[in-house]
Order: structure tokens, then C-alpha cells, then sequence
């Protein structure tokens, strides 16, 4: 096994970021009964659905505000770019189980997307949720 140490270095960089002091200040994640109550009082909610065109083909989100970026897009510079547009929103990060969007809104949340969330348990809770 040949090991990247250079990328290695990078990641634990990346990740010494995520202390449990920044952790408990700043929550990443939200469930699914409070993104409803946040879109059914009236709030501004970005839905950044980061799975494959595959998987929204399949099951996708209706709600208004959706942007479709598949997780190997998302950091584009267009795409971050229109991310920043919706400064005034809370962007919710969805994937199928949650796993991903965590990842990703981890890194959107250390390039300065402080109002980025992770949808907890994904589109799989979420919709367990919606059918309540």
C-alpha cells in the first residue's frame, strides 16, 4: 500500500477544525421535523440535494427551492458561487441516508457557509417524516 502523505497532512488540517468546542457551538445537522417546521413557518430554505442524477431520478424533492449538485460538483467555483447567492438562507444539505451531506456540509461550513446544515438521516428520513 503506497500511502499519499501529502494528502494525509491536508486531511488532518481539515479535520483538527472540528474540535468538540466548535461542535457544540456550532451544530451542523438538522432533522427532518424541524426543516418542515422551518419551510411550513415561512423560511428562507435552500435544499441542496447532493446525490447522483441516478438517485434523483428515483426520488427528488419538489420543494421550490431545490438545487440538484451531485457531491463531485459541489465544489465548483459556479457552484459555490451560486450557493453564496443564498447568503440569507439556510442551506440543508440532503443525500439519501446522510452520510454524505454531513461530509459535505462539514467542508461548506470551513470555507465560510456558517448557514449550511446537514440533513440528518437524508431523504430516507425525510420522507419517513413527510408521510407522518
Amino acid at each position: 500500500m503506497k500511502i499519499d502523505w501529502r494528502e494525509v497532512e491536508r486531511l488532518e488540517d481539515f479535520f483538527s477544525f472540528f474540535t468538540s468546542e466548535y461542535l457544540a457551538k456550532q451544530p451542523c445537522r438538522v432533522k427532518p421535523p424541524a426543516l418542515l417546521h422551518w419551510i411550513r413557518k415561512g423560511e428562507k430554505v435552500l435544499i441542496v440535494d447532493i446525490r447522483t442524477p441516478e438517485e434523483t431520478s428515483l426520488v427528488g424533492f419538489t420543494y421550490e427551492n431545490t438545487l440538484r449538485i451531485p457531491m463531485n460538483r459541489l465544489f465548483e467555483r459556479e457552484n459555490i458561487e451560486k450557493l453564496a447567492s443564498y447568503g440569507d438562507y439556510k442551506i440543508v444539505v440532503a443525500c439519501r441516508a446522510g452520510v454524505r451531506s454531513l461530509v459535505a456540509t462539514a467542508f461548506l461550513r470551513r470555507v465560510g457557509f456558517e448557514n449550511a446544515y446537514s440533513l440528518e438521516g437524508g431523504i430516507i428520513a425525510f420522507t419517513q417524516e413527510v408521510r407522518c
